[in-house]
């Protein structure tokens, strides 16, 4: 398993951590359609033993808004589901030829999809994240901050959310070059298109994860976001990993790369600890009225 595993990694490391994570054990249900056209699909990573309703992560990939599939993020879905969670891998909408805002709106269609489906997937209601990883941090960030997308699909940041993750997320960047400028238009669209304008104290709890020695979507990004919600009155932690670059920190969810930095973990941690807001406050009131009868 090492030499094919190696040889997998020396034509495409991707492939070789896909290729480690049909060996996890998990359930797969692949090519869900959560909406029309052809990207408007997911695939949804299930704990191979189910017990109590787990929390259920919808996971936004990179790829500069132009790039990616589902299937190349394998090891991501079979990384939470062994730990317990629901994972949920939607494809959206790509530059070209789809533009700002095409694909927050499938993303939003996702959750929608997602949250409905929940209960169903033996998931808890009260426990929905979202996360993403470079532009897929940039998907996840404004659904979960700018509450306008999510009000689309009869859903709310501060009500249905019980966190937000980033990994090396865009969020605040400047529309300097051809592709950012087809994906987002003119330069003069930038403060309609970073989350760190939309932070609010009401938004859901951050996780904010970043590699020290990231070079394409770099740290300052995450601090940044992380003293807009810090100046908001939110709720932020942010973790930076010594010497982890780009790709290595969703490479990190794979046994193959865990040594580098422990990003599944800490993304655990974060999510067994969190529930959305309004169930919280329905459940202290109810220990109230509890206590009452006492």
């Amino acid at each position: 398993m090492l030499v094919i595993l190696t040889a997998a990694a020396a034509v495409d490391p991707g492939a070789a951590l896909n290729l480690l994570a049909r060996a996890q054990s998990y359930r797969l249900l692949g090519d869900l359609a959560y909406g029309d056209g052809p990207r408007a699909k997911l695939d949804v990573y299930l704990p191979e033993h189910m017990g109590a309703p787990g929390p259920l992560v919808v996971f936004f990939y990179g790829g500069r808004w132009a790039s990616g599939e589902k299937a190349q993020y394998r090891f991501v879905g079979a990384a939470l589901a062994a730990r317990g969670a629901i994972a949920v891998i939607p494809d959206y909408s790509l530059y070209p030829p789809s533009s700002f805002p095409v694909f927050l709106e499938d993303a939003s269609r996702a959750l929608r999809w997602a949250t409905d489906n929940a209960e169903r997937l033996g998931a808890d209601r009260s426990r929905i994240f979202l996360m993403g990883h470079s532009a897929g941090g940039h998907i996840a960030a404004m659904l979960a901050f700018d509450k306008r997308w999510l009000a689309a699909v009869d859903l709310s940041p501060s009500r249905d959310l019980a966190g937000f993750i980033g990994l090396a997320g865009a969020y605040d960047f400047a529309i300097d070059s051809d592709v950012l400028r087809g994906v987002f238009g003119p330069p003069a669209n930038a403060a309609a298109t970073q989350p760190l304008r939309y932070v609010t104290r009401e938004a859901p709890p951050a996780l904010l994860l970043a590699g020290e020695a990231d070079l394409t979507v770099r740290p300052r990004n995450t601090r940044a976001l992380a003293a807009a919600i810090d100046a908001a009155g939110g709720e932020a932690r942010a973790l930076y990993y010594p010497g982890v670059a780009h790709r290595e920190i969703v490479g990190a969810f794979s046994p193959l790369l865990h040594f580098l930095a422990p990003v599944a973990d800490d993304v655990m941690a974060f999510v067994v600890a969190k529930r959305a807001k309004a169930h919280e406050t329905k459940e202290r009131r109810a220990g109230d009225r509890d206590e009452d009868v006492q």
